[in-house]
């Protein structure tokens, strides 16, 4: 089974089994992984599930849509590679991969 990787600002890593139908988000909540907060719950309201992926991994999610690119605009550790991780869905193909947290969620 693949897993998601989470890697906190100081290097600590949670390794989590991914679920198909789960978005990286909604993992990370259900399995209490600390930096990544959800707190509006997936909606796009929010940044308080930035995360940095991978370039290499970009093409297994969709595109960033107009309100996630708003979202993350307001971010001051905005990266590239910064995503809403609750808008990246897992499927039973999703690799394990390694995600970056910020040092802190808005």
């Amino acid at each position: 089974m693949a897993v998601i990787k989470y890697i906190d600002a100081e290097q600590n890593v949670t390794s989590v089994p991914i679920e198909a139908g789960e978005t990286i988000m909604s993992l990370a909540v259900n399995n209490l992984v600390e930096g990544i907060n959800g707190e509006c719950g997936g909606v796009q309201a929010c940044a308080t599930c930035h995360c940095f992926i991978d370039a290499k991994f970009t093409d297994l999610f969709s595109e960033i849509d107009d309100m996630e690119e708003a979202m993350l605009d307001m971010l001051e550790e905005r990266k590239p590679t910064s995503r809403l991780s609750c808008q990246l869905e897992l499927t039973d193909e999703t690799p394990d991969i390694e995600v970056q947290l910020p040092a802190s969620q808005c």
